[in-house]
């Protein structure tokens, strides 16, 4: 990531794109007059930060003369719509978990709007560093592709970090929507669950942080299959245990723009969450230690 996936094959194809722009000798402005649109659509597309439909393709090529390219741009945006890298090749291509975390924060400065749903885990935007620590420590994470443990508490300590960049700015939109369950699953001990969920009631009132819980017993409106992140609208990343599945096609990023719609409706904020935070903060009872013991 400054991606979360790999977003090389969506570069070249800006890349390829601009290539083509700039040999009609025209500026990036004077481009989207002719193709009648507003120039940060080309900038965007140039950029690799929005991805242009089959249509967008065949009006560039129109515009700029050179239609015998279209097949071989279509090519390389089906490349880049079906992009997937496993988390070893993105810890390999960052430089380790924590150049990973860094990608990440990248991608995250880049967006004006992102849209998360967790079924299991606290995202990472979320997190304390506990929580970070030993979750990335667990057998599906970066030990299980070489990371050693120095690496592994930067990668946690980057991921608090990256926070400060994020959660604090107003000028982001940040739309969180977890299930219930995600409050009771014990993916690190008591203690540090303790502190995670207490940093959850804190978060609340942030201008950037819209933050939704789905309770038991209210029926949930998208099978939830694995979570998943929607950025600005046109790229949604899907992470399975193994990797990440990046979607940039425009119909496929509008359903999970409608399905986590959907989950928002579900879901109860602000003072409608914090009792359901503090349910789960009540079960952990004894199982935790109080605080100077």
């Amino acid at each position: 990531m400054p991606d979360i996936t790999d977003l090389q094959e969506r570069r070249r194809l800006g890349q390829e794109l601009r290539g083509i722009r700039e040999q009609t000798g025209l500026s990036g402005n004077q481009f989207a007059k002719r193709l009648g649109w507003h120039q940060t659509r080309v900038s965007k597309i140039e950029l690799g930060q929005q991805f242009p439909t089959e249509e967008d393709i065949r009006a560039w090529v129109g515009a700029a003369g050179d239609t015998g390219a279209v097949t071989r741009l279509l090519a390389l945006r089906d490349a880049a719509q079906m992009a997937y890298r496993t988390f070893r090749q993105q810890y390999r291509d960052a430089g380790g978990a924590a150049g990973r975390q860094a990608d990440i924060a990248a991608m995250e400065a880049m967006a004006g709007t992102i849209g998360h749903f967790e079924p299991a885990i606290i995202p990472g935007r979320l997190q304390t560093f506990g929580y970070a620590l030993e979750t990335l420590r667990l057998p599906s994470g970066p030990a299980s592709w070489g990371a050693s443990e120095e690496e592994i508490q930067l990668a946690a300590q980057t991921r608090v970090e990256r926070q400060q960049q994020i959660l604090y700015d107003k000028s982001k939109r940040i739309r969180v929507v977890l299930l219930e369950s995600v409050l009771h699953t014990r993916l690190c001990s008591p203690d540090t669950m303790y502190g995670q969920l207490d940093r959850l009631l804190s978060l609340d009132g942030l201008p950037s942080l819209e933050l939704g819980i789905i309770p038991f017993g209210v029926q949930v409106p998208v099978f939830p299959l694995s979570g998943f992140i929607v950025y600005d609208d046109h790229l949604v990343i899907v992470e399975t245990l193994t990797g990440e599945q990046q979607l940039s096609d425009h119909a496929e990023v509008s359903r999970y723009v409608e399905w986590l719609d959907l989950l928002r409706g579900a879901a109860v904020t602000g003072a409608g969450a914090r009792p359901l935070i503090r349910r789960a903060l009540d079960g952990l009872g004894d199982s935790t230690t109080e605080p100077g013991a």
